[in-house]
Formats: structure tokens, C-alpha cells, sequence
């Protein structure tokens, strides 16, 4: 029986500290190591080993090594990657830094997965056991939803995570809408907004055995009927989950009001700003600034913690945007936020735009360090201006006298999220030089 490790990087601590970046226990339960186990054909013997917690054993008597691989990883990968080779023994390599960087992933493995590894990460376990590896495996299609495997979580280490530890559940791919700065389409293949059936998606929860459930999807309402079918399936299960969708929807009282009883716990959405010129500008018109207090007031009134991302850096943006968005915030008390420098990833039409006008930063390390960093020449601002402004209002935002004042005393499971939220971002955003929250799904 073949031996197969699979490997979850971990980024390194900074540009400058070129050390793995470790924790000592994951707060949310992944998807992605315990998915591509449940790939693996059943005669491999599987183990996984997450680098943010131990570092891996290069004298562990495997056949292959698979590692899951993000930009913000890519390097740490690739230094385990050569340290396995040196012992002849095959890397495969995949993930969402494949799809634009397949020759510089090719350097340091046998082999590429570009595209989702449904069908093709098998393919390349049955010619790594045969010899025949190629180097690159290219999916040219998209990829079924249906009859997707249940992740091996027998297989995760409990001493790794939290004792509050959510689960991650994938229940859709890809996102119907096209934001100008957001690559996850072309990531998942430009495939649009795919969803898995139903009643595969409620076995999947009842089989985790976690109350507490967060949906990895760029958006939960990609299709607004399959979603309130969803979650009209979600209520006996007495499951709390969270997840990602957009603010327009919180609009909705009937679909506010199914979530709450399926047991919505933390709603977070991209508002990105509160300027109807920089939304239109980042085509998302479907962003009404001024529905936002609206927003506040439902979710508050049925007791759903949220938060809201902003992205800081477009051409509208001057330096008011700061001091009008922290006022907005503190005004309306809201429960958390995230604070984003604008990327030019690859992918994007704001990324071809910055680079017909010369004005990307360091386009080859562009997303590689954790942290707060500008990849572009700002119209308004210098690019150091920028990070420092968006540094600012971050640790401005999670100060202990800011959260003190916007949240109440935590007397509900919601109260207790925002504030597990905060406390969190507090702690990057002291250390917002040197770190950030890694949880790869």
C-alpha cells in the first residue's frame, strides 16, 4: 500500500523573518487537506500534517508528497517541496497559485494540478505509483458538485484546534458576480456559480458531528431560491453557521428572517466602501451605500453578528475616506470589521489596467507576505501612505476603548461571536507589521 503526505503550508512570519509562521492551534476546522485525502484512491495509506503547527517529518517513509499551495504560501512550500525531492521522493503540487503560476510551481515540483483536483489529483496518484508523472495535470473543464467525497476528518490531529473550533463545509464554487479587483473566478476556472445538491451538503454537516458550521464560498447566495431551499434544510439540524454573501441581501426580511431560524450566526460581507463612485468604479453597484444602516438595523434586530470588508486604495479614494469610514463605524457600532489594501491580482481587469499603466509594485512577490502591503502606485496617495492609513484606522477600530464601546456586554451566543471576532483582530492588528490570521479552507 502506497504512502501518500499531505501537506498544508504555512506562510512564512514576514518579508523580512523568512521563518514558517506557527500557531498553536487552528481555530476553524479546514477543508482543503482533508478534501484531497478523501480523493486519494483507497488502497493509498493517507496522513496529513499541517506545517502551522509542526513541522514536516522529511524522513517520513512516503511514496508522494501533495502540498496545497496559496500565494501568501508559496514559498514555504516550495522549501519543503526541494527538501523532499533532495530524497527523490515525487512532489505534487496544486491549488489557487497553480492557475497563474504553473511554470514557477514546476521548478519545485514533479508534478502540477492546475484547476480543481476533482478526477486529476487521482490521475496523478495512479502515474506517481506507475512512474509515468507528467508535469503538468490541466483540468479543461469544469469540475461536478455531485457525489463529492466527505472529507477525511479521521485523519486531523483534535490536539491541533480550538475547543471553539467551526467546521468548513463546501457547499457551492465560484461567484456570479464579477468584481473588478477579485480573481475567485478565475481561480475556480471562470466557471460562475456552482452549487452541490441539497441533501449531499446535509449529510456532509451531520457526518462533521460540529454544531458549528462556516460555509467557504466567496458567496452563499449565488442562486437565491437553491439558497432559501438550503436553508429551509438547514432548521432540524439546530447547526450555527456563518458565511460570506452580499450585503443586498440583508435587504430581504424573508430571507433574513429563514436564515436567523436556520441558525445564521456571523454574516461577512464586502461592502468594500461607502462611496457610490469607488463602487461603481469597482463594479459593484449592487452595493448601495446608502442602504447600509439599513443593513446594521436588521441584522441587529434579529441578533446576527456581522461583519463588513472594506478596500481601501481605489482611484476615488482621498484621504477623507479614513476618518469618514471610522466615523461610519463607530456611529453605527458595527460589530467588526476588515480593513483591505486593493490588490491588482492577476486575473482582473484591475490588474490589466494597472499593468497598461506601469503602475504595479513588485509584481513577482505580489500577495507572497502576510500583512498590510500596497502592490500599485495609488492616484491620491504614495504606496507607503496608504498602508500606513489602512494600518491606522485598523488598530484604531480594535482598540479596547473602541470595542468596549460598540459591543455589548456578551450576554448572547451572537454577542459572544463579535466579540471572539474582535479580540482576534486586535491581535493583528497590533502586530499588523509582522502577521495576519491564516486559516486556510
Amino acid at each position: 500500500m502506497p504512502n501518500l503526505l499531505i501537506i498544508q503550508a504555512t506562510p512564512y512570519c514576514s518579508r523580512e523573518m523568512r521563518t514558517p509562521y506557527r500557531i498553536r492551534k487552528r481555530k476553524i476546522v479546514g477543508a482543503v487537506a482533508p478534501y484531497l485525502a478523501a480523493l486519494a484512491p483507497r488502497e493509498w495509506n493517507v496522513s496529513l500534517v499541517d506545517d502551522a503547527i509542526e513541522e514536516p517529518d522529511y524522513s517520513a517513509p512516503v511514496d508522494a508528497v501533495a502540498i496545497t499551495v496559496r500565494t501568501v504560501t508559496s514559498l514555504r512550500a516550495y522549501e519543503i517541496a526541494d527538501r523532499f525531492r533532495e530524497k527523490k521522493i515525487p512532489v505534487l503540487m496544486g491549488g489557487p497559485h497553480a492557475t497563474f503560476h504553473a511554470e514557477e510551481m514546476a521548478e519545485h515540483a514533479d508534478a502540477v494540478c492546475v484547476g480543481e483536483g476533482e478526477e486529476i489529483f487521482p490521475k496523478i496518484l495512479e502515474d506517481a505509483v506507475a512512474g509515468r508523472l507528467k508535469k503538468f495535470y490541466r483540468r479543461h473543464k469544469v469540475a461536478s458538485l455531485v457525489g463529492m467525497p466527505t472529507p477525511r476528518w479521521d485523519l486531523l490531529k483534535p490536539q491541533n484546534y480550538a475547543f471553539y473550533s467551526p467546521v468548513v463545509i463546501q457547499h457551492s464554487r465560484g461567484c456570479p458576480y464579477t468584481c473588478d479587483f477579485c480573481a475567485e473566478r478565475r481561480l475556480n476556472g471562470d466557471y460562475g456559480y456552482r452549487h452541490r445538491p441539497v441533501a449531499e451538503v446535509i449529510e456532509e454537516i451531520k457526518k462533521c458531528g460540529k454544531r458549528h458550521i462556516f460555509f467557504a464560498a466567496s458567496q452563499f447566495v449565488g442562486n437565491k431560491s437553491r439558497t432559501m431551499e438550503f436553508m429551509e434544510a438547514l432548521i432540524p439540524l439546530k447547526v450555527r453557521w456563518s458565511a460570506l454573501f452580499s450585503s443586498h441581501f440583508c435587504l430581504d426580511q424573508k430571507f433574513l428572517n429563514l436564515a436567523k431560524r436556520s441558525g445564521l450566526l456571523h454574516a461577512n460581507m464586502g461592502i468594500e466602501s461607502l462611496s457610490e463612485n469607488t463602487l461603481k468604479s469597482m463594479n459593484k453597484s449592487f452595493n448601495k451605500a446608502k442602504s447600509y444602516g439599513e443593513i446594521v438595523r436588521n441584522l441587529r434586530g434579529k441578533n446576527i453578528s456581522f461583519s463588513f470588508n472594506f478596500v481601501f486604495g481605489s482611484d476615488d479614494d482621498d484621504k477623507d475616506v479614513f476618518p469618514k469610514t471610522l466615523d461610519f463605524l463607530n456611529e453605527h457600532k458595527i460589530d467588526a470589521a476588515y480593513f483591505n489594501v486593493m490588490v491588482p491580482l492577476r486575473g482582473t481587469p484591475l490588474y490589466e489596467r494597472m499593468k497598461a499603466d506601469g503602475r504595479l509594485i513588485d509584481e513577482e512577490n505580489m500577495d507572497r507576505w502576510p500583512g498590510v502591503f500596497c502592490y500599485f502606485h495609488p492616484l491620491r496617495f504614495s504606496p507607503d501612505e496608504l498602508v500606513f492609513e489602512v494600518k491606522k484606522i485598523q488598530r484604531q477600530f480594535y482598540s479596547l476603548r473602541s470595542i468596549v464601546r460598540r459591543l455589548p456586554i456578551p450576554r448572547t451566543e451572537a454577542h459572544l461571536a463579535s466579540w471572539n471576532v474582535n479580540l482576534l483582530q486586535r491581535k493583528v492588528a497590533i502586530n499588523s507589521d509582522s502577521m495576519n490570521e491564516f486559516e486556510d479552507f
